[in-house]
């Protein structure tokens, strides 16, 4: 009787396993198709997103003029000559350390290309988890490729975003990932979509901005001393005053320092939200770039400067104390390296969070004024 009873059993235990596998299989493919799902939208998202980005087409070439300064009266003249630049450098690159140039371009009535008001390179040290800012003082005279030396600002003006990109290649032995462009009505609109940000003004700061045009819409011109809220106009008038002084820093070396202020008070608010809320942001704020970055490095580095966490914004100048010198050239106020490879050591040492920055070549020249 046993026998005849284990047979029915171990068909039932068959039918049984049969049962599970099958109430199994329902809920993973459940799953599979849901994430299915979420990959397309999270695909179709990006692209989104992508589409909102302005890819920049304008590198053609005008004829080199010089910004001359009546101000330049006043310094020591130095002719061009005398400038002796360093050849044939070794370009550093390192896959674990992005560096993108952010330009701020100075709109001009007829929506032709402008002036770099800002120039710097934002640093993602993936090995260090680390943000970095480096300001590029605009007046600095350097190498402009193909072109009389000059000031670096004028190499956008005369080339584009593709020669300011050669020249600081060359004159600091780079090779820069990429760049991104902003023009300021786009930054105003930037801080605004983040809800403003915090700034510390000091009593003169204040009364230049409630007195001047630097703030463009007089409903503004309210601000007051201490640590405040600022707005997208508010925060780009302070950003651009030079004729008062930031602590010990004056003239374009207080207006850099500011810049890189408003630029750690967009950090800070970054800080504050949480991954969902930037998401929201990124339609408005990606709509108002510019750049050369292809659609694969843009998503990378997104994913990076959200997923590292780094606790703090580091921030430096170029050139750096006692690296420089004031001086008249071709009638222009400029900042001329002293030397170039002092301020190339220092750049590159901040950069990639080391002091190897040998670049040196045979032969070559630092620039310094000749005898």
């Amino acid at each position: 009787m046993e026998e005849k009873n284990t047979e029915p059993i171990a068909e039932e235990t068959k039918t049984t396993g049969q049962k599970k596998k099958k109430i199994w299989k329902k809920p993973v493919r459940i799953v599979l198709i849901l994430l299915l799902f979420l990959a397309a939208g999270a695909f179709i998202y990006s692209d989104y997103l992508l589409d909102k980005i302005h890819y920049d087409k304008d590198n053609e070439r005008r004829e080199e003029y010089f910004d001359e300064d009546e101000h330049a009266k006043d310094l020591d003249e130095v002719d061009p000559s005398d400038v002796h630049w360093q050849q044939n450098l070794l370009a550093r690159h390192e896959d674990d350390v992005i560096n993108i140039l952010l330009v701020g371009e100075e709109a001009i009535l007829d929506k032709g290309r402008g002036r770099t008001d800002s120039i710097m390179i934002a640093t993602i040290n993936v090995k260090e988890k680390s943000l970095k800012l480096t300001s590029i003082m605009r007046d600095l005279y350097l190498q402009i490729p193909g072109y009389s030396d000059n000031k670096i600002n004028a190499a956008f003006n005369i080339g584009g975003m593709d020669l300011l990109v050669q020249a600081l290649n060359q004159d600091f032995a780079l090779k820069l990932d990429g760049y991104v462009k902003v023009d300021f009505d786009s930054f105003e609109d930037v801080i605004d979509a983040l809800g403003g940000v915090e700034i510390t003004l000091s009593a003169k700061e204040a009364d230049y901005l409630n007195r001047t045009n630097y703030i463009s819409n007089p409903a503004y011109r309210n601000v007051r001393e201490g640590t405040q809220t600022l707005n997208g106009n508010q925060a780009l008038g302070y950003s651009r005053v030079r004729y008062v002084a930031h602590g010990d820093q004056a003239n374009d070396f207080g207006r850099t320092q500011r810049q890189r202020n408003v630029l750690n008070a967009i950090f800070q608010k970054y800080k504050s939200k949480s991954a969902v809320e930037l998401i929201a942001l990124l339609p408005d704020i990606l709509s108002f770039v510019t750049t050369d970055l292809n659609r694969t490095a843009i998503l990378e580095y997104l994913y990076l400067a959200v997923t590292l966490h780094p606790q703090e914004l580091e921030t430096m100048r170029i050139p750096v104390e006692e690296k420089y010198y004031s001086a008249r050239i071709r009638g222009m106020a400029v900042l001329v390296p002293d030397t170039l490879q002092d301020n190339i050591d220092a750049l590159q040492a901040f950069i990639f969070g080391d002091e190897n920055a040998d670049n040196r070549s045979d032969g070559s020249q630092n620039s310094t004024t000749g005898e």
